[in-house]
């Protein structure tokens, strides 16, 4: 096995942990202007905002407090990988779904003067 694959392991988990978080928040995944929405909202969310949410006495936005940590780890998995020179992919609808929705987000950001880094 290679030293590299906790990665795919880690992705796999995370991955598990939002599918759930979007099964209780009740999100279509399989919908594209969803999987958009929540792609900005979470782009748009500070990290204070996100803990925060995490602390909530509400269930629902302690959930989606939860995904924004999930998503901001998938990221952060996933800069640590590109950088070790490995590509992390899935199957997966969800991680498809995400992956597009994470691209247009960035390429609107790029084109209109932000920066994405």
């Amino acid at each position: 096995m290679s030293r590299f694959g906790h990665y795919d392991r880690t992705i796999a988990e995370i991955m598990k942990e939002i599918a759930a978080c979007c099964a209780l928040l009740e999100l279509d995944w399989t919908d594209a202007a969803q999987v958009q929405t929540l792609i900005n909202e979470f782009l748009r969310c500070a990290s204070e905002q996100r803990l925060t949410m995490l602390r909530s006495s509400n269930e629902r936005t302690r959930t989606q407090g939860k995904l924004f940590a999930l998503l901001t780890l998938l990221l952060d998995i996933m800069r640590q990988s590109a950088q070790a020179g490995i590509r992390v992919t899935s199957n997966s609808k969800l991680w498809q779904a995400l992956n597009w929705a994470f691209t247009e987000a960035y390429s609107w950001l790029d084109s209109n003067g932000y920066s994405s880094a």
